[in-house]
């Protein structure tokens, strides 16, 4: 039980060592009800989500839809999943305003939600608790931290108007770990991905806590 002690600390600090700062750059001027229609904008439309791989970013997505679900919100789909239903309306290009108006009059999604990966690295150096195991468990030492920065947009999609527009920064730091002797390592078990993740849950709580009337 000893042994473990310092790992159940750990598991216990992983949410606890992180922290998210929110920036409004458009305060929510809408009324956003559950039996709101949002559509969510694929990941993959947006070069900064590179950082992410494939697998990574439809995780995310499912993430999102999933978070607004269990808010209350009961029409929510991602965009690239109604083929048939836009191809149905006539919906070729979301640029043009009159087929996008068609998003609501005609499919009853008055609102698009749009993301941006800002900044998102880890600072610091791969190591291997096992040296001689090279495909055990892997972590960061040395001054280590893990940044993700998202903007959030929620978009009229008749208008095209930005009705909401956030920026939500996470931050994960390194967990002083006691190996002995009154030292401590410092270890970061945290990922770019987990930190987006991070930053996609409290930026959909804020959006709706903010857009809520």
């Amino acid at each position: 039980m000893r042994k473990l002690f310092p790992f159940i600390i750990l598991g216990a600090c992983l949410l606890a060592c992180s922290s998210t700062k929110i920036y409004p750059k458009i305060k929510c001027h809408v009324c956003l009800r559950q039996s709101d229609g949002i559509l969510l904008m694929p990941l993959a439309w947006d070069p900064s989500f590179r950082n992410l791989s494939t697998a990574q970013q439809n995780e995310l997505e499912q993430q999102i839809l999933e978070n607004l679900r269990k808010e209350g919100f009961t029409k929510v789909e991602l965009l690239d999943q109604l083929d048939y239903e836009l191809l149905n309306a006539g919906i070729k290009d979301l640029n043009d305003p009159f087929q996008r108006a068609k998003i609501h009059k005609e499919l009853g999604y008055p609102y698009l939600l749009g993301l941006i990966l800002g900044e998102a690295k880890w600072k610091g150096e791969w190591e291997f608790p096992d040296l001689n195991n090279p495909s055990s468990n892997q972590y960061w030492e040395e001054d280590e931290t893990v940044t993700a920065t998202l903007q959030m947009a929620l978009v009229e999609s008749e208008t095209a108007n930005i009705v909401s527009d956030y920026s939500i920064q996470t931050v994960q730091n390194g967990i002083p770990i006691p190996i002995g002797g009154g030292e401590t390592m410092d270890l970061n078990f945290g990922s770019i991905s987990q930190a987006v993740g991070i930053a996609t849950r409290k930026g959909i709580k804020n959006l709706i806590k903010d857009c809520s009337c």
